[in-house]
């Protein structure tokens, strides 16, 4: 609500959340033994993490069915997007938001 009463965009909080997680995946995938490829296969050596891994799955899906969406209402390209999501997890839908440059804005009809 707050953002909407102040008309702001989805692009700070979306570049406010982005940078410290893009720094954060970074380091994380230095420091692991398995690098990028222990995403792909470290979910599978415990059943918490493979449960966890499919939630992120189900979570990073909606998302994309809602950029989707999005993209087509405003006329805009959203394949690199969806194509990046499940090599990059959260920072692909983070980039779309970042680069999404317009309003939020609240369009309700007016009452009488």
């Amino acid at each position: 609500p707050l953002l909407l009463a102040c008309g702001m965009t989805t692009r700070l909080p979306a570049i406010l959340v982005l940078l410290p997680f893009l720094v954060f995946s970074v380091w994380c995938t230095l420091k692991a033994e398995e690098g990028f490829v222990g995403f792909f296969t470290m979910p599978w050596t415990h059943p918490i993490w493979s449960q966890e891994f499919v939630d992120l799955c189900i979570a990073l899906t909606m998302v994309q069915v809602f950029m989707f969406f999005d993209a087509r209402r405003r006329g805009a390209t959203i394949w690199p997007y969806l194509v990046a999501t499940p090599l990059l997890g959260s920072i692909s839908p983070l980039v779309y938001f970042a680069l999404r440059a317009e309003p939020i804005t609240t369009s309700r009809p007016p009452t009488t």
